[in-house]
């Protein structure tokens, strides 16, 4: 490719520890993308990799003008490195893959030919996935299922790293704190069309796997919090009918109506059962209605916040910058777990405590919905913070820039 010509097709590796795999990876796309017949770049965003993967990138960058390298300061996790790599690609078309040899490239020009029938993002689906049963296949199986019912967006298998996009989408859709697993879902914000494959999947040849049982619980945090999100921000996907560059994706939506309207809908039923209780038992009773309050008032706290993201003040609200900064833009991952201990707590101590067993338990539950709708503000403010720096930048034009911030 002329290092001046815009590339028709980027695809997207982050990397972390994976020296072992990064040249034969290379090799095996850049096999792949000459049988294509369009010219391309291939960008490796390495992951404050602490090994000699960018050694290995660097000095293969010295023969090879397709490939460009990001390297981070430190390690900032696959949600930034992706999100770099979108940043920074320069394609019409967008793939995204592993860096582990997991992915098969050969699937490259398959997912190309279904995002041509007129689709904006297409996933691929490990049918045959080639983990361990116990601590990688079932959990995944369970998880793709429920963000399937709660999401409503009907992928198999949303954890699969190799996709491909339309470019003008994916820089749409906001990437941060582990919400990688959630693109396709997070896609239908901007109205994009999904569509899934087949592709391959082959065992773990060098290298040991960077996950674990121990995410679990946060991703089920993560699929309430996102089911929240979509129906706070969500369009309707466009039609089939209407070509790529007639699509609307900016299709008018009012979040802070919609964050009333869910807190009105949540609320409700605290109301309602508050009153039914407090002529039993007036602790619970003032309690559940307390719930329904707090859950108004933090409503109109978040609706104010929205609102002033929306007007792109200069400076973060002040909510907005503890739930970024201080909650690492995943309050619900502080604040839940705090909001369900204090809940048990109070369901074990309203049997010899009448007194304080219901406080407990609504304070607990106050805490968790605190967690759950900052998780609207992080959401509506992740463009406007990045999760990484930019340490290195060696791209396709023979340039090495140190990067301190990319924006």
């Amino acid at each position: 490719m002329d290092a001046t010509q815009k590339p028709y097709l980027s695809i997207v590796v982050p990397v972390y520890n994976e020296e072992e795999n990064v040249r034969p990876l290379f090799e095996k796309i850049r096999e792949v993308c000459e049988t294509i017949g369009r010219t391309y770049e291939v960008l490796f965003v390495d992951d404050g990799s602490v090994d000699n993967t960018f050694e290995v990138l660097s000095e293969l960058r010295n023969h090879e003008p397709c490939l460009a390298v990001i390297r981070f300061q430190e390690n900032a996790g696959q949600t930034a490195a992706m999100a770099a790599g979108f940043e920074f690609a320069q394609g019409e078309r967008i793939i995204s893959m592993d860096g582990d040899l997991q992915n098969d490239p050969a699937d490259i020009p398959r997912l190309l030919q279904k995002l041509d029938e007129d689709y904006d993002l297409v996933c691929g689906w490990r049918r045959e996935r080639q983990d361990k049963f116990w601590t990688r296949r079932v959990p995944s199986v369970v998880a793709n299922w429920i963000i399937s019912k709660v999401t409503g967006v009907r992928i198999h298998d949303n954890g699969c790293s190799l996709k491909a996009y339309r470019s003008e989408i994916i820089k749409q859709v906001p990437l941060y704190g582990e919400m990688h697993r959630f693109i396709p879902a997070m896609s239908t914000v901007v109205g994009a069309r999904i569509a899934e494959i087949v592709v391959k999947h082959h065992p773990r040849q060098f290298g040991t796997s960077k996950y674990g049982l121990g995410r679990v619980w946060r991703v089920v945090l993560d699929i309430l919090a996102f089911k929240l999100i979509l129906s706070i921000f969500a369009r309707q996907p466009n039609s089939k009918n209407q070509s790529s560059t007639q699509r609307p994706y900016q299709n008018q939506i009012n979040p802070k109506f919609n964050v009333y309207r869910v807190a009105g809908l949540l609320s409700l039923p605290f109301f309602l059962i508050g009153s039914l209780l407090i002529n039993v038992t007036v602790n619970a009773g003032i309690s559940c209605i307390g719930i329904g309050v707090s859950l108004m008032l933090v409503s109109v706290i978040t609706g104010w916040s929205l609102a002033k993201a929306q007007r792109e003040a200069a400076d973060l609200s002040p909510l907005a910058s503890f739930f970024i900064y201080r909650c690492a833009r995943r309050p619900i991952r502080i604040f839940g777990p705090l909001g369900i201990m204090l809940l048990l707590l109070g369901s074990i101590l309203t049997f010899q405590f009448p007194h304080i067993g219901p406080i407990l338990i609504c304070i607990g539950v106050v805490i968790f919905f605190f967690g759950l709708f900052g998780e609207i503000i992080a959401y509506a403010n992740a463009k406007r913070v990045i999760d990484y720096t930019v340490e290195i930048f060696l791209n396709a034009k023979d340039e090495v820039k140190r990067v301190e911030n990319v924006y």
